[in-house]
Order: structure tokens, then sequence, then C-alpha cells
């Protein structure tokens, strides 16, 4: 995960679990399973230590990785085949975090480290043809890396320093990756440089979708198909949109928001806005999911509560465009440092909406065949 409020200090014993059967709330019967972050937060909101669990959206559960006070797993995505999942690692090292990827075979417990470098492993994505996409951190720069079907790690493509890359995302046929990379640049007054990268995933070659100079550094959430993307505010609170056409380089602004995660079929777009709403008790202020049409037209709010401090955040949308897995954070405390999430599925049409356990999830966490 890559939300520095979560990055901070400290899983690896092994659970195991299978692909789940069940009615989802779409009525149609699919094998179905959330992997998801159960995390233990310090009184200074740092993360002290996290594992993953595995639910259904029927709320059958079931551990995956224990809680450990020394490590940190998370940031887990699935297998084609929905048997297994690569995920992050962190384990102290000279005083720091170290993170390797590792995958587990929910079918025989098999547990293997995947990344073998010296170098920080971070934000898997398994693609087409069983390989996993990540972000290889080094001291000098970042690189795209591959791991192979048959284990083998290789660097695809590594950006010129100082860019920093996010998360990768592969393109249905698994030929291609979309990643963005960047930096802050200037001086008194830094900006921020974008590049939105193409890269050939057999070999390597590069071709830049989009470069631009922004006044504030902004996340870049790319369509299914890389024809577009939607840069959001890195933070979480939120800020103007703007919806980016990679063919034309053209720019549209499509509302306040953040955290933008597009429908599988590239025409909605689910995100998260802001209320501040006076009640005979004072000012609440709340953060509502919303889903819009791509094109930034038919907003409408997904999410009713309005209890103070809660927040609602999409993590991934559901094979049929209809549903969204969705995290709800509130605080545990009055100071608001100590936050606390819970997982729900939002029906975008009807805005029916159904609790799951407390947990974090990420996109690529929820399998569906």
């Amino acid at each position: 995960m890559n939300n520095p409020l979560f990055r901070a200090s400290v899983a690896l014993v092994l659970g195991c679990a299978a692909g789940i059967s069940m009615n989802t709330a779409s009525a149609a019967t699919t094998t179905s399973a959330i992997v998801y972050t159960q995390r233990q937060v310090a009184t200074d909101g740092t993360l002290a230590n996290s594992s993953l669990s595995l639910t259904s959206p029927a709320g059958t559960t079931r551990p995956l990785t224990p809680m450990s006070a020394t490590t940190i797993d998370d940031d887990a995505s699935w297998s084609p085949d929905g048997t297994r999942i690569a995920f992050e690692h962190g384990t102290p090292r000279s005083g720091t975090l170290h993170f390797d990827v590792y995958s587990l075979d929910t079918r025989t417990r098999a547990l293997r480290k995947l990344t073998h470098s010296a170098a920080d492993s971070t934000s898997p994505a398994w693609g087409p043809r069983n390989r996993i996409a990540l972000v290889t951190k080094y001291r000098d720069r970042n690189c795209l890396s591959v791991i192979e079907e048959t284990g083998r790690e290789h660097d695809l493509f590594c950006p010129p320093s100082p860019a920093v890359l996010m998360r990768p995302l592969w393109s249905s046929d698994g030929s291609r990756i979309f990643v963005q990379a960047g930096y802050d640049t200037g001086g008194l007054e830094p900006t921020w440089r974008s590049l939105a990268y193409r890269i050939d995933a057999t070999t390597g070659a590069a071709f830049v979708l989009d470069d631009r100079v922004l006044d504030e550094s902004m996340q870049l959430e790319f369509s299914p198909d890389g024809s577009r993307g939607v840069f959001s505010n890195f933070y979480p609170y939120t800020a103007p949109m703007t919806r980016v056409e990679f063919a034309s380089h053209t720019l549209r602004a499509i509302g306040d928001g953040y955290a933008p995660r597009w429908s599988h079929d590239g025409l909605r777009i689910a995100f998260t806005g802001e209320v501040y709403d006076m009640t005979s008790t004072g000012l609440r202020y709340y953060e509502p999911l919303y889903v819009m049409n791509a094109d930034g037209s038919n907003v409408r709010r997904l999410t009713i509560s309005r209890t103070d401090n809660h927040a609602y955040t999409a993590a991934q949308w559901s094979r049929d465009n209809v549903h969204v897995l969705a995290n709800r954070r509130d605080y545990l405390d009055p100071s608001l440092t100590v936050p606390r999430f819970g997982l729900r599925i939002v029906n975008a049409d009807t805005r029916s909406l159904r609790s799951l356990p407390e947990g974090y999830a990420e996109p690529g966490a929820w399998y569906e065949r």
C-alpha cells in the first residue's frame, strides 16, 4: 500500500483458505472471495502490524496470516485462477522495514518468497499468464519488475531517477502494463511532473502516454483499457479531479473527490466526496461514496450515513460492474488519530449496502469467477 499513514512500523505463519462459493448480491452464483488486511494501529495513528484474512460477500471469514508484533502483510492480489495471492511482507531490517513479495497457495498452504533483492519489493499486481508486476525500490531508482510464471524475477523498465513508480495495471490480455511515474520538480515553488507509461510486457519498451507538470502531486488512476486516466489527490482529502484522454492529451474537470476507481467496463467511476452538514447538535463532516459516469455526468451519492468523520473509499468494482467493494473508516479516539476500517459492498444502482468484517482492502482484493 502507498499511503504513508500505514507505512510506519511493524506476520508470517500460515493459515489457509480456498475460494468460497456463494450467492452474491447480484443473485448470480459465483466463486467469490475477498482478501483484506487487519491492522493494529499505535496510539499515534501509525501502523504497528497487520495480517491478511479472507472473507466472502456472505460473511464467512478465515485467517491467512496471523498477526505478529514485528511484521506487516498487506496489498494482496489474486492469481487469475483464484488459488493464490501475492502480497507484500514487511519485516524489520537495520532499523527500518524491508518489503518482499510472497505468494500463498490457498489450497496447499504453500508459502513462497518471490523476491530476493536488497531493494524493497512492493505493490504486486497478478496479471494474465500468471505473471506478477511489482515496483522494485532501489536506493537510487524505482523499477517496474516482473515475476515470470517460472519464478524468475527481472526488471522490465526503470524510468529516469528520481521518478517514483505507482501501482501497475495490466492490460486485459497481459501484453502491456500501465504505470505512472512522478517526482517533485522546480525550485522555491515545487511542482509535480507526472509521466504515464504504457510498457510492453515482453520487451519492456516504454511509450509515454502523458507527460505534464502539475501544481501539486496527483495520482493517476488508469482506465481498464489504458486509454484514459483520472488525476486525483494523493492524500485522503477531497480536491479537484481531472480526466485525461491520452490520445488527444485533453483534460476535463470531473468534480471534486479522491480515490477514484473505474468500473471494469470503463463506463463508471466510484470516488469519495465530502459533506459539511449542519444539524441541531452542530456541524458534521463526513465523506460519502459516490458514483458518476466516466465523463463526469450523473453524479450520485451511494452511502447515506451521516455519522461525523466517517469516510467510504472504493477498493474495487465487482465483475458485473454493479457492486463496489469499499472501505469504511471511523476513529477509535476523540482526537481522530487511531483509524478503524470495515469492509462494505455497495450496490451502485440501488445503494443497498452489505457489511463485511473489519479490515481494509486494496485493488486486486476481490476474486470472482
